[in-house]
């Protein structure tokens, strides 16, 4: 999710942008001149990085340095190998259900069992390795 500041008419607006599937979904915050949406667009600001919670899946790497966006598949890859449930919810709320899946797909990282697993958890179907 990301924040867009449009300027109509010299005022300021805030929009929180996400992408569904190959389409860009905007959701109007309102004026920037309310403390609530300046607030709200300092918070969502801020959600750049992985929250203080997930840092412990990232002990060998800087979690500070890490971008939601930039590094989105080896975040949803350490994700889905370590973390627990919760952590996985805040995955599905951050990323799109496709990228997800790519990753799942994709992903060398991942082992055979967490694939396995995250796959029916999804209810994707694979097909079997004969």
């Amino acid at each position: 999710m990301s924040i867009v500041v449009r300027t109509i008419h010299g005022r300021q607006y805030a929009y929180a942008s996400r992408r569904e599937g190959k389409r860009m979904v905007q959701t109007y915050l309102g004026p920037m001149s309310r403390p609530d949406v300046q607030a709200a667009v300092d918070s969502l600001s801020e959600e750049k990085g992985i929250p203080t919670r997930l840092r412990r899946l990232f002990w060998d790497t800087d979690p500070a340095s890490l971008d939601s966006s930039l590094h989105a598949a080896a975040i949803i890859e350490r994700v889905l190998e370590m973390g627990d449930l919760q952590d996985v919810r805040w995955l599905q709320h951050r990323y799109a259900g496709t990228m997800i899946a790519q990753v799942l797909t994709l992903s060398k990282g991942l082992s055979p069992r967490s694939r396995s697993f995250w796959n029916l958890w999804f209810g994707r179907e694979v097909p079997c390795a004969s």
